[in-house]
């Protein structure tokens, strides 16, 4: 994925209701990340947002997990609840697959290097492949 970084504090705010078999957590996370455009590779900086829910029980609780219909509880082992691992994991599933600093971003030429963002390079684009040259003659007839 590349360097990524928070360039904020990660805000979590959330709630759990306990309705007697399992304990509904509901949570909102915050934060403003940064990292470098997947075509022009100028830093970007992006805000992220996202709310998850899970369910938590006490293995005490043998019952309540021997029902199908609750695979998705997880298991608590001790008596209180840590939401780091499941709000990291959030964090992990919600980054974009790749960052950029504008959805028409033109990148950089991949012969001379130039950002293309600033203007067009000199190089020549016209290269073909010699065993596709033949093709080329196609292009004007119709």
């Amino acid at each position: 994925m590349g360097d990524v970084s928070f360039v904020s504090p990660v805000h979590v705010k959330g709630s759990v209701v306990n309705n007697g078999q399992s304990l509904e957590l509901s949570v909102h996370v915050e934060a403003r990340l940064s990292s470098h455009c997947s075509r022009c590779l100028e830093t970007v900086q992006e805000p992220l947002a996202f709310d998850f829910k899970e369910r938590y029980s006490h293995p005490s609780n043998e019952g309540f997990f021997a029902a199908d219909t609750n695979e998705d509880v997880i298991e608590l082992q001790d008596d209180y609840l840590d939401i780091d691992e499941a709000v990291k994991d959030g964090i992990l599933l919600n980054l974009p697959m790749k960052f950029l600093c504008s959805p028409d971003c033109p990148g950089i030429c991949p012969h001379c290097g130039k950002n293309l963002k600033n203007g067009r390079c000199d190089c020549q684009t016209d290269n073909v492949d010699p065993r596709l040259a033949i093709l080329s003659k196609l292009k004007g007839k119709s």
